[in-house]
């Protein structure tokens, strides 16, 4: 039998040079007894792992969404499934749960200054604060990490009169918040979880009853599949013999990553028999290696018309059909994943898990479509279906830290890191990152340092750990360690953007310690002021690490 199986990496792309070994195919062809007979070339070796280890895996949460009235949409499921709705003007309904304050991050800098001496000064210095912003949440108690953002809100008016006017505001307001929903604000403000470029504001009473909470769907929706072997004519036993020389040839050369040559004498196997599907199959091998996937599309699309019943052409039909609709929407920024593509790949790898449930590549491509359909319960149990049938797959654990995260769901995110690190197959410092990034949204900060730091002792240049330590150290208000780390990062010149980041952080701490004052006439004079710009920004989140500089 024939078995040719591609590796994944982390991010779930293909790579050339990944294949295994497989043994020739011998066919016997039967007596010309009848001009129809079943198909008897063999299919491919399923992609399984045999007798997996048990994980105490994390019971998948409901996924619910609170209920929204028609033309209003919430925080949260703007969070999860705001990506279709880039650059719309939206209606957003929720509680503030926090807010840029200029006068009071002045005011916690100098406590000794009066309100009227902070407002002369805030008057006097155009530049001094920041553009207003706050965050909206589905309740009071949404954490500000769980929360979106409203930004380039009007300043409030100066005394000269010159300003818009900007909305008064508390925490704990009920508001609905129009404007547009983007990655990225015209005042400079950048949020890859998306934000709202506030235009107005209105005050509407909060209902007596807390919204109803909806669960997402759960389970597989039902699909036809082929599990008989279809009917075939009988082909010539010199053609076909020399067919499957073709494809053996193919098959070595695919296990010497020979890519050219494998695509040759697959080609070669298929000109001469037209029906062989495994030499179908073993192209469209070739072209996923190479990250070739319309053309490996085209290939396997031959092997499912001739054998439907074949789970593993189920399975690269759907791969094939998923990352070719990923590659088109990079092709074109304008464009999204849509979902007639996303669709198509679904009912694909939904044929190959029913036919062969054990494979658990299929599921982790489903939980991959369900999650860019915006289904994140049927994702979420397709990826732990992932991990339970192949506990050593990386790009599973990563792909439901990442959906957990996404959600809110932080122990959930703890438990499959922590899972990941000790079962991984090679590097497990991705998953050591995603603990971190968790335990950090917890604000369980000395776990959160204790993992990059294991992180770090395996790949002690990684970028982006030493700079999100470096901030964690920063909110301990440990500045050496935090300097020592991001000082390592603005000399690299590997990673322009995290170097960029690093910079700008350092800079805000030499300008803390040198504690330049300013100076505004009060009443009593002359008076230094401390610029809250010179002081590090707080509450301090991984979210504001990575876009607030």
């Amino acid at each position: 039998m024939s078995s040719v199986v591609i590796a994944l990496c982390a991010g779930g792309a293909a790579h050339a040079g990944n294949t295994r070994a497989t043994p020739p195919v011998n066919v016997v062809a039967p007596a010309p007894s009848s001009a129809l007979y079943p198909d008897d070339l063999p299919g491919p070796q399923a992609e399984v792992v045999r007798d997996p280890a048990k994980l105490a895996l994390p019971a998948v949460p409901a996924f619910e969404l609170p209920a929204t009235t028609p033309g209003l949409h919430g925080p949260r499921e703007l969070r999860v499934r705001g990506r279709a709705l880039y650059g719309r003007e939206l209606a957003v309904r929720g509680y503030v749960t926090w807010i840029y304050d200029c006068a009071a991050e002045l005011a916690r800098s100098n406590r000794e200054a009066t309100a009227a001496e902070i407002a002369d000064l805030v008057d006097s210095t155009p530049g001094l604060c920041e553009t207003p912003m706050f965050s909206l949440g589905d309740t009071r108690q949404t954490p500000r990490d769980g929360s979106i953002w409203v930004v380039d809100v009007p300043r409030p008016p100066e005394r000269s009169a010159r300003a818009p006017a900007a909305p008064r505001l508390a925490v704990g307001d009920y508001v609905t918040v129009t404007g547009r929903w983007a990655i990225e604000s015209p005042g400079g403000e950048r949020n890859s979880n998306g934000l709202l470029v506030y235009r107005t504001l209105d005050r509407p009473t909060p209902s007596a009853t807390p919204a109803a909470l909806i669960p997402a769907p759960s389970g597989l929706p039902e699909i036809a599949v082929v599990t008989d072997v279809p009917l075939r004519t009988i082909v010539d036993t010199g053609v076909r013999n020399a067919s499957v020389g073709q494809l053996n040839a193919c098959n070595r050369a695919l296990a010497a990553k020979q890519y050219d040559a494998a695509l040759g004498a697959c080609r070669a196997a298929t000109d001469a028999w037209p029906d062989n599907h495994l030499a179908w199959y073993a192209e469209a091998s070739a072209h996923l290696a190479t990250g070739k996937w319309r053309e490996a599309g085209d290939a396997i699309a031959h092997a499912v018309a001739l054998r439907p019943d074949q789970g593993m052409y189920q399975l690269y039909d759907g791969m094939a059909r998923y990352e070719a609709a990923r590659v088109a929407a990079r092709a074109d920024d304008a464009a999204a994943l849509t979902s007639a593509p996303l669709e198509a790949a679904r009912d694909a790898l939904l044929r190959a898990s029913k036919l062969a449930p054990a494979l658990w590549r299929a599921h982790y491509y489903l939980g991959r479509v369900y999650r860019d359909l915006d289904d994140g319960r049927r994702a979420a149990e397709q990826l732990t279906q992932a991990i339970a049938l192949h506990p050593g797959h990386r790009a599973a654990y990563l792909a439901l830290c990442e959906l957990y995260r996404r959600w809110g769901y932080l122990d959930q995110a703890i438990a499959v890191a922590t899972l990941g690190t000790a079962n991984v197959t090679g590097d497990p410092g991705d998953l050591w990152f995603e603990l971190a990034l968790a335990l950090d949204g917890k604000h369980a900060d000395a776990a959160a340092l204790a993992a990059f730091d294991k992180l770090l002792g395996g790949r002690p240049d990684d970028a982006g750990a030493l700079l999100l330590r470096g901030q964690l150290h920063l909110r301990k208000g440990d500045t050496t360690s935090a300097k020592r780390d991001l000082e390592r990062v603005a000399a690299d010149p590997r990673s322009a953007v995290a170097a960029r980041l690093a910079t700008q952080l350092l800079a805000r701490i030499a300008s803390r310690a040198r504690a330049r004052p300013t100076s505004s006439r009060g009443a009593h004079g002359y008076k230094k002021f401390f610029l809250p710009s010179e002081q590090l920004y707080e509450p301090w989140t991984a979210e504001d690490a990575k876009y607030r500089f």
